[in-house]
């Protein structure tokens, strides 16, 4: 990045130079081409001089397996990466294309060497035991700042240790367990909406359908403003309402940051812009709304932590602990930091939590139900043991006063294996998130392979938790009973990653899960899924987050 700097300096010194000397009386296009100029042929020469001679003859990973796709002069293996049906399709080919080699080779925009590793040994001596050489690139951090704040989720070394220690007791065992009221009643609140729309005869679908009583429903909205609503009241002990209140200029920043464009080559190019001079540098529509979204995003966490502190500082001149004002995450993570994190430090990690808190989960429980949608009978045997469990639902109807949702507990839902099985089935098949970046600080010796200071390393979650070699050759089947016995390179911690491993694995992990167990239970125990277009299979994108690139609009209908 420093290079970068000194580079566009120069340009700049030199074309001022020029202006006073030589290009006197020039138009600003003369110059703009002149130090534009300045900028590229020295980056294009390093591109040519990597294509030519570096990475063939000179590169210490030349002798690494490389995938078997052909990589463009300029944007490497850019255009295989995303021309795919699934994320982690074409680095799961790639992988197993090289079943003996712990680290595979490939090439990004400007030719950029990039290793994804494999094994198990691997990923322990960079997800665990030299977790901190390998720490998010500057590109990642950048891009993670702009949406989700400089919080635990992008911190490093002994600022990483310190903030997760301290934000421990907000995500301990006995909290999540008590936030299991707040699950149960937003997905509850979701269970009626849906049922809201089924009941209303003015609510109509957009396409037509042959059964009675079903209609088509675009399923993302409203989970995406349910997990808004539930990290919300349990996560800031407020409440937003936001399936109520879509117009809401904070559910609209949101929406507008995850949203999913359309691969073009206009978008191609801006992800290399990006690259080259810093994400959100520039001024694109795309950046540009990013930015005004945080802003948003920004002042809403202000506000909140402000009255926050206020209101603990009232219980403490009264004799009360800070602590106990509230039971949500940021109070705790208010009162258990005072002195040790910073404000700027608290509303990062409100930011993280907020972003990070709703959108995983969001994605998680979209896919699970376009998954149970196209299996009918994993979603009839999941349906079956909720109404075991809840046995009132099979007679529930809208009309009456007590849902019987009301009498689900933290017990009860861990009582449920076959749900168990569906939700850890989902998040290995679909990952929300489906790959995460790494860069040595280093030389660390990894699996036999010395991984040298700066190498970018790309962990692609979603082809490890597909590979054959560890789950079968089923492994890209939705099969929810294969968790019933696991083999044991299955069992390994390595073999599992939606959630990562080591120091920075998910710290909300349980958070996520128990939340989204409770959503399918309000949903699937009450609702029967379908297909718009039986076998379609739909397209998905990812940038922070797996999302359905134009939404999810399913059949719904009650339940018998």
């Amino acid at each position: 990045m420093a290079s970068k700097k000194f580079t566009v300096s120069c340009a700049g010194v030199v074309v001022y130079v020029a202006y006073k000397t030589v290009l006197k009386g020039s138009s600003l296009g003369t110059l703009g081409l002149l130090w534009l100029l300045l900028l590229t042929v020295p980056w294009l020469l390093r591109v040519l001089f990597r294509v030519l001679l570096y990475n063939n003859f000179l590169s210490p990973y030349r002798y690494l397996p490389q995938p078997s796709d052909r990589p463009h002069w300029f944007f490497g293996h850019f255009y295989h990466l995303h021309s795919e049906q699934l994320p982690g399709d074409t680095q799961l080919k790639w992988l197993e294309e090289n079943p003996e080699s712990s680290f595979v080779r490939y090439y990004g925009i400007f030719r950029l060497e990039r290793l994804v590793p494999k094994s198990h040994a691997a990923m322990q001596t960079i997800l665990q035991t030299a977790s901190y050489n390998f720490v998010k690139p500057d590109m990642t951090r950048k891009t993670l700042a702009l949406i989700v704040g400089d919080g635990l989720l992008n911190a490093d070394g002994d600022s990483h240790k310190r903030q997760r220690k301290l934000l421990m007791p907000a995500f301990s065992f006995g909290h999540i367990k008590s936030l299991t009221p707040v699950f149960v009643e937003k997905s509850l609140a979701l269970s009626k909406h849906i049922a809201g729309m089924l009941d209303n005869n003015t609510v109509v679908s957009d396409d037509k359908v042959s059964t009675p009583g079903e209609k088509i429903i675009d399923l993302d909205p409203l989970i995406h403003a349910t997990t808004l609503d539930i990290i919300f009241k349990a996560g800031f002990g407020t409440e937003f309402n936001a399936l109520e209140n879509e117009d809401d200029k904070l559910v609209q920043a949101y929406r507008n940051v995850f949203i999913i464009g359309k691969i073009t080559n206009w978008w191609r190019i801006q992800i290399a812009m990006d690259l080259f001079f810093g994400p959100g540098v520039i001024p694109t529509k795309r950046n540009r709304t990013v930015k005004a979204s945080k802003r948003i995003i920004e002042k809403f966490a202000t506000d909140l932590i402000r009255e926050k502190q206020q209101k603990q500082k009232i219980a403490t001149t009264f004799g009360k602990s800070a602590s106990t004002t509230d039971k949500d995450i940021l109070n705790i993570l208010i009162a258990e930091g005072k002195g040790a994190l910073t404000e700027h430090e608290i509303r990062n990690n409100l930011m993280t939590f907020l972003a990070a808190g709703h959108e995983t989960t969001s994605s998680a429980t979209v896919i699970a139900l376009y998954l149970l949608s196209k299996h009918p009978e994993i979603q009839a045997n999941l349906r079956a043991e909720i109404r075991e469990h809840i046995p009132e639902y099979a007679s529930y109807r809208s009309g009456d006063k007590t849902d019987p949702l009301t009498s689900l507990t933290y017990e009860k839902i861990e009582s449920m294996k076959y749900l168990n099985n569906v939700c850890r089935e989902s998040l290995r098949l679909i990952p929300p998130v489906p790959v995460t970046s790494r860069q040595a600080t280093e030389d660390t010796m990894v699996d036999g392979v010395l991984v040298k200071k700066g190498t970018l390393v790309f962990i692609v979650i979603a082809a490890i938790n597909r590979l054959k070699s560890i789950w079968g050759e089923d492994a890209a089947k939705f099969n929810p009973d294969r968790w019933n016995n696991m083999s044991p390179e299955a069992l390994s911690p390595y073999s599992f990653l939606t959630f990562i491993q080591g120091p920075r694995s998910c710290i909300g992990r349980r958070f996520s899960e128990i939340e989204f167990k409770c959503l399918l239970i309000a949903l699937i125990g009450r609702f029967e899924f379908g297909e718009r277009n039986p076998g379609e299979e739909l397209a998905l994108r990812s940038m922070v987050t797996t999302k359905f690139i134009n939404g999810l609009s399913l059949t719904v209908k009650y339940a018998m």
